[in-house]
């Protein structure tokens, strides 16, 4: 038996009927089209999807906004893989029993070049740049390179037996090749056009998807229930995944945080989370499912039942975002707190909320991680920080909580007093330096002293009245600023005393004082006769 005829009957045999890294997909409609559709690709516009059928060579053309077969085209015996050019003006389609490859006008979805590969095309894959078309050719176990601006075979690269699935690295420089009857995977070196490793997988090998980052290929092993994955550095197997009856095919999410698995013998997808290396989820679809494609957003599908007839409509909704850590954990209510939100699905984020404080300041997130700015509040207390995405808003839980506190703002205050000997009117001049020491700013506040009784006071920046001054800021004052006031008492020859204390001392001030009983200073001063005077 041929290696085509092997796998076309193992397909063909098949019955006709932890914390997910991405929430499972629903079928939201069936649309059918001709008998065993076996490939499926998208336009780049994601207007339509064509879709391949094994047994006729009639391809059906879906429009996605529709949902209905609004055309198609027969070309060849029966087809297996379907590629779109990136600028979308071309298809390029296998047929394995004519051993050519097609290319369709897709304006016009008129064939217009039959290009001859070799013995039994199955797979097909295009360069990033859509310069070279790759084609494995399962019964002569080769690839043949096709350059897609004259439509003619450059190379033929001798690869491991059976040769099936395919994928290209995002530089164009690597191509990977599922060897089915060899259980490897090899490695081509796209500008040599030669094999340089090979990757043993130790069971088949069918279908292959890349990560975004490239790092990661995914290997769809049809005869043991397992999709494998390789690290694309070492060229070494980092560990398989148990999931249904029959993977032919896997496809990755555009993020790359997940890979859909078609489970041809049991009719359902297997969702897998690519970090924990775990099914999430297992989701009945169509009769024996087979290709898949995604939309560049991640969020519709188009999965061909080889032996159902259709195509099955997938919607995949977006994540919900998780909170698990904020730091750090709590602020003052004047708000402008640089606040790291830690989290899951947390990218595409509309808005940061701390609870009643509302609405953060500034945000900026990332898959994992926010910055948010706090917003200012007359609330104290904790308060859930929730991100909300197009997916949805995260749950309230412990781990998200932010205590805020009622602003407080410590004013220092230090006074210096200075003695002026003059013969007839000595003088003693103080200056008293007020300093927000935080933790917030000081948006008002006022010092006060009494005056003793005897001398005479006067200020330029300070109110003096029934003896008693009052100092106060004329502007907020940031943390860790200064203001400074000035006053004098004037001493005369016959003053009557002799000794005297002024204390300056908080009176007012907003926010709160939270030590507000060492808001103060004092300088003792004594004179003799108005001619000598010293201050301590």
């Amino acid at each position: 038996m041929t290696a085509i005829a092997a796998a076309t009957a193992a397909l063909l045999s098949q019955p006709g009927t932890a914390r997910a890294a991405a929430p499972p997909p629903t079928v939201t409609a069936q649309v059918p089209v001709a008998p065993y559709p076996a490939g499926v690709a998208l336009t780049p516009d994601r207007g339509h999807a064509y879709v391949t059928s094994q047994s006729t060579g009639s391809v059906s053309v879906l429009d996605t906004a529709s949902g209905t077969v609004t055309g198609s085209f027969t070309d060849g015996s029966g087809s297996y893989a379907v590629a779109v050019s990136p600028d979308g003006h071309r298809a390029y389609l296998t047929h394995h029993l004519d051993n050519t490859v097609s290319v369709v006008d897709t304006a016009s979805n008129t064939v217009t070049a039959t290009v001859p590969v070799g013995a039994q095309p199955w797979g097909l894959a295009l360069s990033p740049d859509g310069a070279r078309a790759y084609v494995s050719n399962a019964a002569a176990n080769t690839v043949s390179v096709l350059d897609t601006a004259s439509n003619t075979v450059t190379a033929t690269v001798p690869v491991g037996a059976e040769p099936h699935g395919l994928a290209v690295s995002a530089d164009g420089k690597r191509l990977y090749v599922a060897a089915s009857g060899d259980k490897a995977v090899n490695v081509v070196d796209t500008v040599g056009s030669a094999v340089s490793a090979t990757v043993p997988v130790g069971h088949s090998a069918f279908g292959l998807a890349l990560s975004p980052d490239g790092s990661r290929l995914w290997v769809a092993d049809g005869d043991d229930s397992t999709a494998a994955v390789i690290d694309t550095a070492a060229n070494a197997v980092l560990g398989t995944v148990a999931v249904g009856s029959g993977p032919y095919a896997v496809t990755l999410a555009p993020d790359g945080s997940a890979a859909y698995v078609s489970n041809y013998a049991d009719n359902t997808l297997s969702v897998v989370d690519t970090a924990a290396r775990t099914v999430t989820a297992t989701v009945p679809v169509g009769a024996s499912p087979y290709a898949l494609a995604l939309t560049a957003d991640g969020r519709h599908g188009y999965l061909a039942d080889f032996t159902g007839g259709a195509v099955q409509v997938l919607d995949f909704p977006l994540p919900v975002p998780a909170v698990t850590a904020v730091t750090p954990n709590g602020g003052s209510g004047t708000g402008g707190v640089a606040v790291t939100v830690t989290g899951t699905d947390l990218n595409g984020a509309t808005a940061v909320t701390f609870g009643a404080a509302g609405v953060a300041t500034a945000f900026n997130c990332t898959r994992t991680s926010c910055t948010a700015t706090a917003p200012a509040t007359t609330v104290t207390g904790p308060v859930d920080v929730r991100v909300t995405t197009p997916g949805g808003t995260s749950a309230a839980v412990a781990a998200d909580r932010f205590t805020y506190t009622a602003p407080s703002a410590h004013l220092g205050v230090a006074l210096t007093a200075t003695p002026v000997t003059q013969l007839l009117a000595s003088r003693v001049d103080y200056v008293v330096t007020l300093t927000n020491q935080g933790p917030d700013p000081l948006t008002a506040a006022a010092v006060a002293a009494t005056l003793p009784a005897g001398l005479t006071w006067s200020s330029t920046d300070c109110t003096v009245a029934a003896g008693k001054l009052t100092c106060s800021l004329s502007a907020p004052l940031a943390k860790g600023a200064t203001a400074v006031r000035h006053f004098s008492a004037r001493v005369g020859l016959l003053s009557p005393i002799r000794n005297w204390d002024v204390t300056v001392a908080r009176s007012a001030g907003t926010p709160a004082d939270p030590s507000p009983t060492t808001s103060r200073d004092t300088r003792s001063c004594a004179s003799v006769l108005g001619l000598t005077i010293t201050c301590k």
